[in-house]
């Protein structure tokens, strides 16, 4: 479960699933994480600087930005997202959307890990240097929301 203090706009989607990676599997280089967007949801503009990533969409209705391009993901949606890009996805549709998230490298799993507790633990809320600490640990940058809920050169929607 994500606890509350993170990035503006992901605590849309609280739970998730770390599926593969070193503690799970064994995994040297994979990480494999699976969740469920609810109508609304968002995963906020963020970056990753150690691997290639990609997104598979179960389902249709999530509008995905990836760099400076944007468009509305319909059923298994593939979206394959280059290191160091600018990433966003929404579900702008009126059901779920389970989504499955596949790295090139482990790294990201240590920020979500960082944030975020079992089911049934208190959610207490991250602090900021808890948040800057668990970004440096899962080589990602978030966007910074003070900037405004965009990043400069996206299309608004």
């Amino acid at each position: 479960m994500r606890r509350p203090g993170g990035p503006i706009g992901s605590g849309s989607v609280p739970e998730f699933i770390i599926k593969i990676d070193k503690q799970n599997g064994n995994a040297e280089d994979f990480y494999v994480g699976t969740e469920t967007m609810n109508p609304g949801g968002m995963i906020p503009f963020h970056k990753h600087h150690n691997s290639e990533e990609v997104v598979v969409l179960e389902e249709g209705g999530a509008t995905v930005t990836v760099g400076d391009k944007r468009a509305v993901a319909g059923p298994h949606f593939i979206v394959f997202i280059p290191r160091e890009t600018w990433v966003s996805i929404a579900n702008t549709g009126n059901s779920p959307i389970h989504g499955y998230y596949l790295f090139s490298r482990q790294g990201f799993e240590n920020f979500l890990r960082a944030r975020s507790v079992r089911p049934g633990e208190p959610l207490t809320p991250l602090t900021p240097e808890e948040l800057r600490r668990a970004a440096d640990e899962g080589h990602i940058t978030p966007w910074d929301t003070s900037k405004g809920p965009y990043r400069q050169g996206v299309p608004l929607p």
